[in-house]
């Protein structure tokens, strides 16, 4: 799982569909340190242009649609097919009517609503869904693949902003690379030497981890006024460190928080519930910011 959450809405009803207070969905996701995707779809075509469903947490199906019959038939064909994302069944009608019709498909993972508090019926599924992999191991990577990503995102934001630098300044922020990453050149030496001859920004790129590319932003803003206007806070601190304890961090119990303790390069980082949910908003400011930024440097 990723920091997004992702919904497939299905329901012939395009009035109804029109009248969700997304908005409110969406605000309560967003709580839980996620970002959230709704898709609504009024059609079989498109509801099933979307297979194998991968992309989404959650399908929340209209038990009577009017024009093409019962929802449970698309939720059986996707069973069929060993597609086992979870699935929210509605009706305005008994929910008797819905627990027979997934009893009698064999239905498995299929959660029944009433049509009028289908909405908080999602809130409660995907909180629950969310919690199952939200522990100490997955949490780990999914900090690992974000931060991953917002690597690629800085990879692209200094590749653009180097390309539209003039010669000379191009030159000097090259100069200014290469005078701090030299200080740690054991282990790039060769590389290094390379880089000394022909400075390149694909070069650059081998030789900068997380910390560095951040260091390459900064060091980019005295040539490059929209990275110097970006409103952002300290990468390095916010989001390599906290990535560095838990990659590498050795973890034990908080004996007095009930949390978790990591040990890293003589450093420690507590983590818990609530810092969990605020390193998700974290991640995803950054990635919004940086963007944001990449967009700017069209």
């Amino acid at each position: 799982m990723k920091l997004t959450y992702s919904i497939l809405w299905f329901d012939d009803n395009e009035s109804f569909l029109d009248g969700l207070d997304l908005d409110y969905l969406r605000d309560e996701i967003q709580k839980w340190g996620f970002s959230p995707r709704i898709v609504l779809v009024t059609t079989d075509i498109d509801f099933k242009s979307h297979e194998p469903y991968d992309a989404f947490d959650l399908l929340v199906v209209d038990y009577e649609l009017e024009q093409y019959g019962h929802g449970q038939e698309f939720i059986a064909q996707l069973r069929e097919h060993q597609v086992f994302t979870e699935v929210i069944f509605y009706s305005a009608g008994d929910a008797g009517l819905l627990w027979n019709a997934i009893h009698d498909r064999k239905l498995e993972g299929v959660y029944v609503a009433n049509k009028g508090a289908v909405g908080s019926k999602i809130l409660r599924v995907g909180h629950q869904s969310i919690r199952k992999v939200l522990d100490l191991e997955n949490m780990r990577g999914i900090v690992m693949a974000e931060v991953a990503e917002l690597d690629l995102l800085l990879d692209s934001i200094l590749a653009r902003a180097i390309d539209g630098l003039p010669e000379e300044a191009k030159a000097e922020f090259f100069k200014r690379f290469h005078k701090s990453a030299a200080e740690q050149a054991d282990q790039h030496s060769a590389l290094l030497a390379v880089f000394s001859e022909t400075p390149t920004t694909e070069i650059l790129m081998q030789l900068s981890g997380s910390a560095k590319r951040w260091h390459n932003f900064n060091r980019l803003k005295r040539f490059q006024e929209r990275l110097a206007q970006a409103a952002i806070g300290d990468y390095e601190k916010d989001i390599v460190h906290p990535r560095n304890h838990l990659a590498h961090g050795i973890a034990a119990a908080h004996p007095e928080t009930g949390g978790t303790v990591f040990r890293f390069n003589g450093k420690e980082y507590h983590f818990d519930n609530e810092v969990s949910i605020t390193l998700r908003h974290t991640i995803m400011g950054y990635k919004s910011a940086f963007e944001q930024i990449l967009t700017d440097l069209k």
